[in-house]
């Protein structure tokens, strides 16, 4: 390269480049509309609503934590029906056998950082810790006894070994003394390990799950802080078994046989599986889409102790020490349903039954009757959103199943007894009414994505956080939440069209990859970064 060409290209270099002159569109701007999040109200949590036993524990978390009580109510119920699990089961019809096995399960959905979803979870379910605590030191003596034993009868059995070898090469056989040694190792009693007992788990394998099942036949609750991580995983086409496992694991009625070379049998007569966590909205609102445009397999609708409450409107800083007389009533409570032999709790077992059961009181019989006559002749054939429908569909079993959970905790806190009462139909047929709310919430996140999307970006418009004009892709590389998804993005770019906050300019390619879409800020909003 000669040096005037040098020469010249670094004049290049210290000569600025002007810019293309900008030539914005001429836009006849009409008046823009009012974008509000528009999520379907949910009632409070009325104290009444919560059982009798628990009240004062969980208004105490919910005071002290200055959080919705709900988080901590839905978490207690949860743990309450899994240390019941199929324990004890409830046929709902007067004469019909029909049976439900009160096995729920639970979903908290709230901001992170912001409604304390997790401290609000971790005292309820801090009761199983504490159950397995106790289970455990159980174990370490049964073990030493079971050891101790073992010991016992090697010794008994090296000396029937003797005893047989010497009667057996005696020259002359003794066939009355060989009949009793025969008799006495057929009748040898083996007896079985002691096993630790667990009350909730980690573990989602089929492998592990049905091993714990085995060993732990009323179930045990399956915790997630996040659920959102299982989900997605049970989305995956390597899970799916896994998911199906689950789905079948609901109903707490099942049951289960695996076989593993190497691991050999494991026939789980039962399978009552729980399944508990915290979500947050972003990432259900995103799951929920992605599921239902790939299909509805009733996963969702299992999850039928759901709640996503309101934000408080207000804090204060409280300290205070917990009420520790009402927590040690809750475990109390939740203990005796743990251990409870249901056969001395005034409980019904048929004849080659292989679960006790019991039936609502003739006033229970009669508000419940009532309640599934209103869900199968009005609220079911009305229903004009399928997700919905569905959700309710599951009540049937969820309504009865609160009836029994709600009794037998009045009955362990010596205040009930005999069956179902009336108090805890009508409470139950209250619980579903305030679930049904926040199901209504909750999906329908994604049958209007858009506009909560677009009441989102309206905000970030209104903040000044875009340049005027942008594109979809300068909203979502921000990574705001709400907005992290192109499809959502664009959702809520084409609301605020129609609502004539944006005009949209699509440029004509002029080969390649065609230019994005902008969009033009509408001055009467505000924002927007020229």
């Amino acid at each position: 390269m000669s040096a005037n060409v040098e020469r010249v290209l670094a004049e290049i270099d210290r000569v600025p480049i002007p810019a293309e002159p900008r030539s914005d569109p001429v836009i006849e701007w009409g008046e823009p509309g009012r974008i509000e999040a528009k999520l379907t109200p949910v009632p409070t949590l009325p104290e009444e609503l919560i059982p009798g036993p628990f009240r004062q524990w969980i208004v105490d978390i919910a005071h002290r934590m200055q959080t919705p009580p709900d988080f901590a109510v839905i978490t207690a119920m949860t743990v309450t029906a899994s240390v019941v699990g199929a324990g004890c089961a409830i046929r709902p019809k007067r004469r019909d056998n029909w049976e439900v096995v009160p096995n729920l399960w639970g979903a908290c959905i709230g901001r992170p950082s912001v409604v304390l979803k997790s401290p609000s979870m971790k005292e309820p379910i801090d009761m199983l810790s504490l159950l397995q605590a106790e289970a455990r030191e159980v174990y370490k003596e049964e073990r030493k006894a079971y050891q101790f034993d073992q010991h016992v009868k090697e010794a008994q059995r090296k000396q029937l070994e003797k005893d047989i070898q010497k009667v057996a090469t005696a020259k002359v056989k003794d066939t009355a003394k060989l009949d009793a040694l025969k008799n006495d190792y057929l009748n040898e009693d083996d007896e079985e390990e002691p096993i630790p007992r667990l009350f909730k788990t980690n573990e989602t394998s089929i492998q592990s799950q049905t091993v714990l099942q085995v060993q732990n036949p009323r179930g045990l609750l399956t915790f997630r802080d996040e659920l959102t991580g299982l989900l997605t995983r049970w989305d995956k086409r390597e899970y799916e078994d896994e998911r199906a496992y689950f789905l079948e694991g609901f109903n707490g009625d099942g049951s289960y046989t695996d076989y593993k070379i190497g691991r050999g049998l494991t026939d789980a007569e039962n399978i009552c599986i729980s399944l508990f966590g915290g979500i947050q909205p972003d990432k259900l609102r995103r799951y929920l889409h992605q599921s239902m445009t790939g299909g509805n397999d009733g996963l969702m609708q299992r999850f039928q102790l759901a709640v996503y409450p309101d934000e408080p409107k207000s804090w204060r800083l409280i300290d205070e020490y917990p009420n520790a007389i009402e927590k040690d009533r809750a475990y109390e409570i939740i203990r005796a349903l743990a251990d409870a032999d249901f056969m001395q709790w005034g409980v019904q077992q048929d004849e080659h039954e292989k679960r006790p059961y019991m039936r609502f009181t003739d006033e229970g019989q009669k508000v419940f009757n009532e309640w599934l006559t209103d869900l199968q002749t009005d609220k079911l054939p009305n229903e004009e959103n399928p997700l919905i429908a569905e959700h309710l569909g599951k009540y049937r079993s969820l309504m009865p199943s609160l009836a029994l959970i709600i009794h037998l905790v009045s009955v362990a806190d010596n205040s009930a007894d005999g069956q179902v009462s009336e108090r805890a139909a009508m409470l139950a047929a209250a619980w579903c009414e305030y679930l049904e709310a926040h199901a209504r919430r909750i999906y329908g996140m994604v049958t209007e994505p858009g506009r909560q999307a677009a009441a989102i970006l309206a905000d970030r418009i209104r903040a000044g956080k875009l340049a005027n004009p942008f594109t979809a892709k300068d909203v979502y590389r921000n990574h705001w939440s709400g907005l992290n998804d192109r499809g959502v993005v664009d959702a809520a770019c084409m609301v605020l069209i129609d609502e004539d906050w944006l005009f949209v300019e699509r440029s004509k390619s002029t080969g390649g990859r065609p230019p994005l879409p902008k969009f033009w800020i509408n001055p009467a909003v505000g924002g927007g970064n020229e």
